[in-house]
């Protein structure tokens, strides 16, 4: 695998979120087997295209086996916020980028595309054409902390009541398309079903 490795300019620490309870699934969809590999195990080398600092968002005891840092959530879990919550509390750098665990066709040229934005906005995600946005596949900055534990004190869950509080540049499917990507690399896996289509 072709290796290009961001400029430190655009130092980035990345973190990919494996806390889910895959309630659709029924097991640890993070540890299913795709094409011969984990699930997990996409992402983790996606984001290895782009820095070297790779970090999972999970239980010690059950990630560990990828010999990377991985950090359970320092508040009660409570969905993907105290995911991106804790990756943003430890991350050493200002700008995080996010990947779910269930994401095995998205590329490193998305997140390279996304790190064209920075540093100005405290977010940049995938906003669709009919208005539905993917916060799971995004880059944050510590500016976005104070909302994130204001949003969380007060159970507000929702990444895109948080969204709505920052300054968020949006990639949309033209500057996609520009790019040579197309909306498929946001396919996720959320049941058995997901996963037998993908190996068909």
């Amino acid at each position: 695998m072709h290796i290009q490795l961001i400029e430190a300019s655009q130092e980035i620490t990345a973190f990919v979120l494996a806390g889910g309870q895959s309630r659709r699934m029924g097991t640890d969809k993070a540890l299913l087997c795709y094409r011969n590999e984990p699930l997990i195990q996409y992402p983790i080398r996606m984001c290895q295209s782009f820095t070297r600092d790779v970090r999972i968002i999970g239980d010690p005891a059950r990630y560990s086996c990828f010999a990377l840092p991985v950090i359970p959530d320092c508040v009660d879990s409570q969905g993907p916020l105290s995911g991106i919550y804790t990756a943003l509390k430890h991350s050493p750098t200002r700008h995080s980028s996010i990947a779910a665990c269930d994401m095995p066709l998205m590329p490193g040229e998305f997140f390279r595309l996304m790190l064209q934005k920075l540093p100005g906005p405290d977010a940049v995600v995938m906003r669709f054409r009919d208005g539905a946005v993917e916060p799971l596949c995004g880059i944050y900055s510590s500016a976005c902390l104070p909302a994130i534990e204001q949003n969380l004190a007060r159970g507000w869950l929702k990444i895109t009541d948080l969204l709505s509080q920052l300054a968020v540049t949006y990639i949309g499917e033209e500057e996609l398309r520009q790019s040579g990507l197309s909306r498929k690399i946001f396919t996720n896996v959320n049941s058995a079903d997901d996963l037998k289509r993908l190996e068909d």
